[in-house]
């Protein structure tokens, strides 16, 4: 895949990436290493599990899963990313990737190369505040994700559709009306529920008229009885 320049100034996620809280001219010398790989399909490797990390890369449009194969090969979805957001911080530790990321839809990213960061970071004290910033959201996710496993499947399923319309709410997009990226069978391998039971409680909201279901088109129509069925009951 070929790079080219990519300017953050003139991003249409300003403020939502990684130039939030930068200067100006913060912004500009961030520009002037960060690069723009070309679109990438649905089913197209971002990176690999045991590649060589090269970067912490946003992704401009588009959404991407992150997954790591069992000693059976099984897949196993551990997050989903959407426009804004920040990947490839499994590889900072051992400088390789811990599990693939792979495109859900057309797609397209920019990567801060690592050949890159040591210099940036001392230059840029804010970035790290900024990379910082990105890694906690992604760690509350993450301890979200983990506590909702345990729970009722009605309330994952909540959760997941709750945490996508809040996702893209601060992404500036649509929190009422939205494309699922994933299949139905996806959204059962994150949440750990069979396809049958994400089918069954999909159409159980819409018939509780929580939401409404077309094809993969979801528009929520109560997002407050929805968040009620996480809260704890009594």
């Amino acid at each position: 895949m070929t790079l080219s320049q990519v300017s953050c100034t003139n991003c249409s996620l300003d403020n939502i990436c990684l130039p939030r809280g930068l200067s100006q001219t913060e912004i500009d010398n961030i520009s002037q290493v960060v690069k723009a790989r070309k679109t990438l399909q649905r089913g197209d490797f971002i990176y690999r599990e045991g590649d060589n990390f090269k970067g912490i890369l946003a992704i401009k449009s588009g959404s991407a899963k992150l997954v790591a194969n069992d000693n059976h090969g099984n897949e196993h979805i551990l997050n989903i990313l959407l426009p804004g957001e920040l990947l490839g911080f499994d590889g900072l530790s051992d400088e390789k990737h811990g599990c693939a990321a792979i495109a859900l839809e057309t797609m397209t990213f920019c990567i801060l190369p690592a050949a890159n960061m040591d210099q940036l970071f001392q230059n840029l004290p804010s970035l790290t505040r900024e990379l910082f910033r990105h890694s906690g959201e992604k760690m509350l996710l993450d301890r979200n994700q983990l506590v909702l496993s345990k729970r009722p499947a009605e309330e994952r399923l909540a959760y997941f559709l709750i945490s996508l319309s809040e996702r893209l709410k601060r992404r500036g997009f649509s929190s009422s009306e939205f494309k699922l990226s994933l299949t139905r069978q996806e959204i059962g391998n994150h949440l750990g529920l069979a396809l049958e039971t994400v089918s069954r409680l999909l159409k159980k909201f819409q018939d509780d008229d929580l939401i409404t279901v077309q094809n993969r088109f979801i528009q929520i129509k109560d997002l407050h009885s929805l968040k009620n069925l996480l809260e704890p009951s009594g």
